[in-house]
């Protein structure tokens, strides 16, 4: 653990007496909530792409803010580069391989999963989420818990904060969770001018003003040559979309504020995945690789009064540790069927045993390759093969090292397969999504 380098970090407020944390052991009955709970995904979000993360782009000043009240994980995985695999993971605790959540599959997750909503709703929560649809669509399994399950679709995160905001002013100050969801800086790529001109783009090239998804496949498939400029632009363009979701969270973060809100809310912001911009021959794609461009997320936690805001928290974590640690904050009892580590021990600047983080492309069935990451190592599955990249050396994962050093590689296999066999699968039904989610997916490359 060690603390962001910049101004005066806040007080702690207290933390000591206010907190559940500092108990020692979960609330015992009767329990009543005490704060609200609002989880943020930002799907398609890359980590490194975030003021707070030492970008050097002005792509995010008001998730900056929220960061310095924060505490920020740097090395946070997700369980899968693809959005239902990675959000059933989030919600469930649960590896994608446990709870088999699958667009690929066509299945949903299993109604036998524990969920964070569920747990909280169970403990007098009002709970309520707004999506994008597509794989977040209700038919999915992702609305277990919610109370209310919306899915405004893919527009701008702004929207989606409003609705979130209407809902919260009708739960007449009853504790709430609120999950909001957006599809904002997933492609295609077309940003307002007004966003373009805070990142500075300039170009002259021969690509369209705006990205498609269709573009995207042409350049994929070699039909669209593009140079470094090109390259640059499209990357500048996704960078103005994420200014324009950074702008949706300060209305939200405004609202909290003026409301009395914010220091009485858990806020978690996090992404499902990140996205590729040529680390390995891809633009503009995701769901088919496990490099860590996909799979590194940002994970920021503000908790009541601003307490422990300031730390950065280097340990690796999973996408898996985000339901059990809003819970442990809450003094809530952790339900014995979640996979993931409760992080207060970190957060009060204790230790944790390494978490080695398992990840899973969703694949249809038979063609699955997976991957296990250490702070040092990731084995993980590519093209009719597994790769064994040394983290430290090769932070950019280019060199295969399965052989020189096929023990670890063997060792990772195993604890891989520990991991993942420390949970039964469900048998979850298959779906037939509507033809309106079809059309969602198909906006959103899913779908040809």
């Amino acid at each position: 653990m060690r603390w962001i380098p910049s101004g005066a970090v806040p007080a702690l407020l207290g933390v000591a007496v206010v907190f559940s944390w500092s108990c020692g052991s979960p609330a015992t009955p009767p329990w009543e909530p005490t704060y609200n709970v609002l989880l943020i995904s930002i799907d398609t979000l890359r980590a490194d792409h975030l003021g707070a993360y030492g970008y050097p782009q002005p792509t995010t000043p008001r998730v900056d803010a929220l960061a310095a009240d924060s505490v920020v994980f740097t090395q946070t995985i997700a369980q899968a580069p693809s959005t239902l695999h990675s959000h059933a993971s989030i919600l469930s605790s649960l590896l994608p391989q446990q709870h088999r959540a699958s667009w690929n599959a066509r299945t949903r997750l299993a109604e036998e999963a524990v969920t964070l909503p569920e747990t909280l709703r169970d403990a007098g929560y009002r709970t309520a989420a707004f999506t994008g649809g597509g794989q977040m669509a209700e038919i999915f399994g992702l609305s277990q818990g919610f109370e209310s399950y919306v899915e405004p679709g893919a527009q701008h995160f702004s929207g989606t904060v409003d609705r979130g905001i209407e809902w919260i002013e009708g739960a007449d100050g009853q504790p709430f969770f609120l999950f909001l969801h957006s599809y904002e800086v997933h492609h295609p790529y077309e940003p307002e001018q007004r966003h373009r001109d805070l990142m500075g783009l300039a170009y002259d090239g021969e690509l369209p003003e705006n990205i498609t998804k269709e573009l995207l496949e042409q350049i994929r498939a070699g039909e669209v040559e593009f140079d470094d400029a090109d390259l640059e632009y499209i990357i500048g363009l996704y960078d103005a979309e994420i200014r324009s979701m950074d702008e949706g969270l300060g209305r939200l973060v405004d609202y909290l504020e003026t409301s009395g809100l914010y220091d009485r809310t858990l806020i978690v912001f996090t992404s499902d995945h990140g996205e590729e911009f040529n680390e390995h021959g891809v633009v503009g794609w995701h769901s088919h690789t496990l490099y860590d461009e996909l799979l590194k997320v940002p994970f920021i936690v503000k908790y009541p009064g601003n307490g422990w805001g300031g730390t950065v928290i280097d340990q690796q974590v999973r996408g898996i540790d985000v339901a059990p640690t809003v819970l442990g904050f809450l003094g809530l009892p952790i339900p014995e069927e979640f996979c993931g580590a409760d992080l207060g021990p970190l957060v009060r600047g204790g230790g944790l045993e390494a978490l080695d983080a398992v990840s899973r492309m969703d694949r249809k069935p038979g063609r699955e390759r997976s991957s296990i990451r250490t702070p040092e190592w990731k084995l993980a599955g590519l093209e009719k093969r597994r790769a064994l990249f040394n983290l430290v050396e090769d932070p950019e994962e280019l060199w295969d090292r399965s052989l020189k050093d096929a023990e670890v590689a063997a060792e990772l296999e195993s604890r891989l397969d520990e991991l993942v066999a420390c949970r039964e699968p469900f048998d979850p039904p298959e779906v037939a999504p509507t033809e309106a989610t079809l059309e969602e997916l198909r906006n959103l490359g899913y779908l040809n």
